[in-house]
């Protein structure tokens, strides 16, 4: 039996997966424990379209914590190349 709410969201999802996601979220699957796919497949089919919004809400938090935390780092290391390339300029300019 499943749940309709839920068959709705991974089509969703899944549509908007680029390949490499797909193969990804595959070779994810590969290392999950029989007994672990089971248990989750149970609670996910008996849980409330509450309970699935709030599942739904936390993993786009946490993606877009991972994306935000990403580009973070992108500008910090950016700054960091161009004070390190600043400071080559001036080291050059002094010889």
């Amino acid at each position: 039996m499943s749940n309709p709410e839920l068959v709705r969201m991974a089509s969703e999802s899944m549509k908007s997966m680029k390949p490499d996601d797909l193969k990804q979220a595959a070779e994810q699957l590969k290392h999950t424990r029989p007994e672990e796919m089971a248990e989750i497949g149970e609670k996910m089919m008996n849980a409330s379209p509450e309970e699935i919004a709030a599942m739904r809400a936390r993993a786009d938090a946490q993606t877009t914590y991972e994306i935000n935390a990403a580009q973070m780092l992108k500008k910090q290391v950016n700054l960091n190349h161009k004070s390190d390339d600043l400071l080559f300029v001036c080291i050059l300019c002094f010889m």
